[in-house]
């Protein structure tokens, strides 16, 4: 039974576009509320001071201005938080590099949005038989590898 009000709730939700994150800058606290309010929904995790401040310590966000976190700030803690149960966080900074020398910030993470959107109204695992579980993980474990595998081999081009 959870199982299936827990993917008929992934199909309601949806993640915030560039331009439906807060215009104006935002203080620590106030970044928390705004990704958890998006992030726990979907991860049942909550983002933490801890883990901005580490992800800004390893050069992944970009610091804050005057302790203060713009909208591009917010973009980058929801795509690493959402990528981080299955990424490492190298591969997941070296991902988010390469995006951002193809398009600009807010098109690259408008296009991993409308992607991971669209993934969320496409899930449906109600009644599955053991072989489609043991399917599904055997696929995230490989789609888990060739992306490591892309991302580490894109840096050397």
């Amino acid at each position: 039974m959870a199982k299936e009000n827990f993917t008929k709730q992934l199909a309601k939700m949806t993640m915030p576009h560039f331009n439906d994150l807060p215009n104006l800058d935002l203080y620590m606290d106030q970044v928390i509320d705004e990704v958890n309010q998006y992030l726990a929904p979907i991860t049942h995790t909550k983002i933490t001071k801890a883990m901005i401040n580490s992800y800004v310590k390893k050069g992944i966000v970009d610091r804050p201005v005057k302790k203060r976190y713009s909208r591009l700030h917010l973009a980058k803690i929801l795509v690493v938080s959402l990528l981080k149960p299955i990424l490492s966080l190298d591969t997941i900074d070296q991902a988010m590099k390469i995006a951002l020398k193809l398009e600009t910030p807010s098109r690259a993470y408008d296009q991993f949005i409308d992607l991971f959107n669209q993934e969320l109204t496409d899930v449906d695992i109600d009644n599955l038989s053991a072989k489609q579980y043991q399917s599904m993980a055997i696929r995230a474990l490989l789609y888990k590898l060739v992306v490591d595998d892309l991302i580490n081999n894109s840096k050397k081009v």
